[in-house]
């Protein structure tokens, strides 16, 4: 093989950043989709709910989602019930979707089950934004 040019080792790493931020990008793209989903799931379930279906529904619909959907997480009727739960909370407060869908579903879960308040929740979510935190840590910030 040829001698490598100086400043392959510079390309090499700077391709590397390239595809790594490109990954992340994608994961953070698919992960608001997933929010989004999850927020538009939580208002059909809300507004069937609202119309006389009641609340039992819910585990039919998450019997029926996880066997149509066997290999795809999120659907147990604990989640399902979330989603309904954090979509009322949205609407109600007045917080944009566009602003949860920047968290993963565990760190919404958590805030909007911990945290009634929505001064507090929008700090929380904003600083989760801002600093990158963990769930562990999200966890440790609300409890102090």
């Amino acid at each position: 093989m040829d001698k490598l040019p100086i400043d392959y080792a510079k390309t090499l790493l700077e391709l590397k950043q390239k595809i790594n931020q490109s990954k992340y990008e994608s994961l953070k793209a698919v992960n608001k989709e997933l929010i989004l989903m999850y927020l538009d799931i939580g208002k059909v379930i809300s507004e069937k709910i609202k119309v006389g279906w009641g609340s039992s529904v819910i585990d039919t619909l998450s019997k029926d989602l996880q066997s149509y959907y066997p290999g795809l997480k999120g659907f147990s009727s604990r989640n399902l019930y979330r989603m309904k739960l954090i979509f009322e909370e949205i609407a109600n407060f007045s917080i944009s979707p566009q602003l949860v869908a920047k968290l993963p579903w565990g760190h919404s879960d958590l805030i909007f089950s911990k945290i009634n308040n929505t001064e507090q929740r929008l700090f929380y979510i904003q600083r989760c934004i801002e600093r990158g935190w963990s769930r562990g840590i999200l966890e440790e910030e609300i409890k102090t």
